[in-house]
């Protein structure tokens, strides 16, 4: 019978101290040698005739090597089984004898997954007001749609504030080479909206068809399309047109055109509902951010340094394949954290789904895949296979439950306004 002792180390890691008895080590042996005996042919005897002890003399070392392992791995994954010790590394091995009675004993020395008896979440506070949707915050999405299906209307008169003015716009300096074409014909400049280019909504008020003027433009650092970001380009600009903005009456006909309701009341209705929708979306995903930190912080369970240092490696290789230079000293203690806090939060919600029984459902599955399915404008049966194929449908479950197990946290939180 195998003897099997475990003991607590340090934190996390367990002493294994582990004996096979000679019987167990001579049996293997035998067997082992009898099999090798079975299959090979040796000089003067046919094949599996040739003597065990012949057998034993040639062979005999390798098939001992190969005993030792054998039995190492079995009763060592026999001790972690039945201990039910859950590995977070692979173990090291403090010292490993066979007696000259064939007596295998070995010590090994392991990290393991902390014990979590209960993940705790009561009296959990979440910061931020229910999402409201204001008539200003309507009114400028319907400002929006009229925009988008407004028309121009050429005015022979010169450029003002508010006017929409058409210009062919040629490059005439870019010292950073951030434009790769020259020239940008029928160019339409909206003078009366806050992301005009502002030397644009300067220079050219004043304007009318056909003059031309030189326009400097300095981008902001923080410009919002990162190509221009920082950019110094000088343009000529030679106006086309001057225009006035026809923007169409909000009723009922217009409604239809925009695909939003078959009345004024509904389009702004589904508007609401739609940018309801998005600030809910967007609060959900602070709370969720915030539920893990909480969770986490409440129950601060030890983390194994085996997996974090795996991860770590993952990170450190990352970089080196971008190319660009690092200290992987600096950059490990950065990270550390990270992995840490990502290793427990992960620890948490499975032991949360356990805990209160969360169940990933079949319906939680095919409703899944549907909203895949249709974002990716694709059949449900498409989506699947294409999930398949991505061998990602193992990890949906884990991904879905891992949501549920959020959604239950949400719902057991509190609300609480932002300190101002």
């Amino acid at each position: 019978m195998v003897m099997v002792k475990v003991e607590n180390g340090d934190g996390l890691t367990r002493k294994v101290s582990v004996e096979v008895p000679a019987e167990m080590f001579q049996t293997e042996m035998e067997k082992k040698l009898d099999e090798l005996r079975q299959g090979i042919t040796l000089k003067g005897f046919r094949k599996g005739k040739a003597p065990l002890e012949m057998v034993r003399s040639q062979y005999g070392d390798q098939v001992k090597a190969d005993v030792v392992d054998e039995l190492f791995r079995s009763s060592l994954s026999s001790a972690i089984d039945d201990h039910k010790l859950k590995l977070a590394g692979r173990p090291t091995v403090t010292a490993l004898d066979l007696a000259d009675d064939g007596t295998l004993s070995y010590k090994a020395e392991l990290e393991v997954f902390p014990e979590i008896a209960r993940v705790e979440y009561d009296g959990l506070a979440l910061h931020g007001e229910a999402p409201t949707v204001a008539d200003s915050d309507v009114d400028e999405i319907v400002q929006h749609y009229r925009k988008h299906h407004s028309q121009l209307r050429p005015l022979d008169r010169t450029a003002r504030d508010g006017d929409v003015v058409v210009v062919d716009l040629t490059k005439i300096a870019d010292p950073n080479k951030t434009l790769p074409t020259d020239s940008f014909p029928d160019s339409q400049i909206d003078l009366g909206s806050a992301a005009t280019i502002k030397e644009f909504k300067e220079l050219l008020p004043g304007m009318k068809t056909g003059d031309e003027k030189q326009v400097e433009v300095v981008y902001d650092k923080d410009y919002s399309d990162p190509v221009f970001a920082g950019a110094h380009i000088t343009y000529n600009c030679k106006v086309k047109s001057v225009n006035e903005r026809i923007l169409p009456e909000v009723n009922d006909v217009f409604a239809k055109q925009t695909g939003l309701g078959e009345t004024a009341l509904e389009f702004r209705l589904k508007i609401k509902e739609r940018l309801l929708a998005e600030k809910q979306s967007v609060q959900r995903r602070m709370h969720r951010r915030e539920i893990v930190e909480l969770v986490c912080n409440r129950n601060n369970v030890p983390i194994p340094e085996s997996p974090i240092n795996e991860y770590l490696d993952n990170v450190v290789k990352d970089f080196k394949e971008q190319g660009e230079p690092f200290d992987e000293k600096e950059l490990r203690e950065r990270y550390h954290p990270v992995g840490v806090k990502s290793m427990r939060w992960d620890l948490l919600w499975r032991k949360l789904a356990e805990q209160e029984k969360i169940e990933v459902l079949p319906d939680d599955t095919e409703n899944w895949i549907k909203g895949f399915a249709t974002y990716h404008n694709v059949s449900v049966d498409q989506a699947k296979e294409s999930l398949r194929k991505a061998g990602k449908l193992r990890e949906l479950r884990d991904s879905i439950l891992e949501e549920k197990a959020i959604d239950f946290l949400l719902s057991k939180a509190t609300i609480a306004p932002a300190a101002k």
